[in-house]
């Protein structure tokens, strides 16, 4: 049996050992406790790259105080469904999962609402948030960007970052829609993670630091490598839309000026930037007759002739709550490469992680 089938963990053991450790990191227990469950969740629904893999370098960002380890969020202008919130250097989850909530309880208020963030952080998986609108029925849209991880289209200089974004739909009887992706054809996660493994990448993925392709994930991760956009100039431009929303909007760092993970920042703001947005449907068709309107789009796409050695066709967002659903019942399976990283992580804040067979 391979590692990934070998090493599980129940999505509850999974939370608690991320919420220990950031418990130990100073973060107050309510902020841990939110933190750690959209930490899981990533990994419950499949997306690892932004799951508990990047837990340690977390916790070693909080310890060197490269971020704040509690929430300070301050509102520079609040203007009925608009609004603009500095965020200090604070923990990118804690500072999404709490502008999304206000942005949800303004929407309810005005039918609509947007704010934008300055001065956050990396903030995992962008659907995470706009699932949060769609859960309270209404339509989210959130983008961010991030640290620089491409070149401009036809250049070779790492300047602009991958810039996620991510729309959600509220369904009625199937599941919610969830559009989740950067600007890049693969997130630079999934090049760390194979760095880690010693795996080669597909050609597709990746430039070197001369712009020329490569199959070698530390020349794209690493060495000024850089990401290739979706869609060549099509991607570039997205991204570039996205990171004038963000960062331009506001005055807020722009990419090339945002320290990776990785990078020492003793700044203590690595200044990345968000978006986000909720949309009322009972503003327009109302939210019931909306969801089951979208139901009936969905059932139509599903029932379209499939492509051969297609056995269903699945929706945006239906994957991950496929995989959901099972990793709730038979746990998310971890590599082995992970759970060394956080055995070794456990060992140092003297924390267990309770894995099964």
């Amino acid at each position: 049996m391979s590692a990934d089938t070998d090493l599980r963990i129940k999505f509850d053991d999974l939370k608690q050992f991320c919420k220990e450790a950031y418990i130990r990191a100073g973060v107050p227990a309510e902020e841990a406790s939110i933190v750690s469950d959209l930490l899981a969740k990533s990994d419950l629904r499949g997306i690892s790259t932004h799951g508990v893999s990047r837990l340690p370098i977390y916790i070693l960002r909080l310890q060197k105080k490269y971020v704040r380890n509690r929430l300070k969020l301050t509102y520079q202008k609040d203007k009925g469904p608009v609004a603009f919130a500095d965020a200090h250097g604070s923990m990118g989850h804690i500072v999404a999962y709490t502008v999304m909530q206000q942005v949800i309880k303004k929407a309810k208020e005005f039918g609509i609402a947007w704010v934008t963030v300055k001065n956050s952080g990396h903030y995992g998986a962008a659907g995470l948030y706009s699932m949060m609108a769609a859960n309270n029925g209404m339509i989210g849209y959130v983008c961010t960007n991030t640290g620089p991880w491409m070149a401009p289209f036809g250049g070779r200089e790492r300047i602009i970052g991958n810039n996620p974004l991510s729309y959600a739909f509220p369904a009625d009887q199937f599941p919610n829609v969830v559009v989740d992706f950067s600007c890049s054809v693969v997130s630079a996660g999934r090049l760390n993670l194979a760095r880690k493994k010693g795996e080669k990448i597909p050609f597709g993925w990746a430039l070197d630091e001369n712009g020329m392709p490569t199959d070698d994930p530390e020349k794209g991760y690493l060495n000024n490598g850089t990401l290739i956009p979706i869609g060549e100039h099509k991607g570039y431009g997205l991204a570039l839309c996205h990171e004038i929303l963000t960062a331009v909007l506001v005055g807020g760092k722009i990419s090339r000026h945002i320290k990776r993970l990785n990078e020492e920042d003793k700044t203590g703001i690595q200044g990345t930037c968000h978006v986000f947005m909720a949309l009322d449907p009972d503003c327009f068709l109302g939210t019931g007759e909306f969801k089951r309107e979208l139901d009936r789009y969905i059932t139509g796409i599903k029932k379209s002739k499939k492509a051969a050695a297609t056995e269903e066709i699945l929706m945006p967002g239906e994957p991950e709550f496929n995989t959901e659903k099972d990793r709730l019942k038979n746990g998310i399976p971890l590599s082995s490469d992970i759970v060394k990283e956080l055995k070794a992580l456990g060992n140092s804040l003297k924390i267990d992680l309770a894995l099964t067979n």
